[in-house]
């Protein structure tokens, strides 16, 4: 778990700071943050968005890059590793 942050099904609470999120946005941040350490691959997201296959789309790549936007102003990073996944640290180190 990365310390700082908690999400809830619209937002999170970064630092004591509610940031608003989509549903999609909130699960996605949940998948890293539980993930800690370990890259979460994006196939591995749209197998927990989509249970039933997940269609062709860029609805994580959209979620990531929002994600970055609103955690930036708090200094957090969403990190990619090609071809492993995505983590999130405090302070934009990986």
């Amino acid at each position: 778990m990365i310390a700082g942050i908690r999400t809830e099904p619209r937002a999170a609470m970064v630092a004591g700071q509610r940031v608003p999120l989509s549903p999609t946005e909130s699960k996605v941040l949940q998948l890293i943050i539980d993930a800690g350490d370990t890259p979460v691959s994006r196939k591995a997201i749209e197998g927990e968005l989509y249970p039933r296959g997940a269609p062709t789309s860029n609805t994580v790549e959209v979620a990531v890059c929002r994600l970055r936007q609103k955690l930036s102003q708090h200094d957090y990073r969403i990190n990619v590793t090609r071809g492993r996944g995505y983590t999130i640290a405090k302070g934009g180190a990986q």
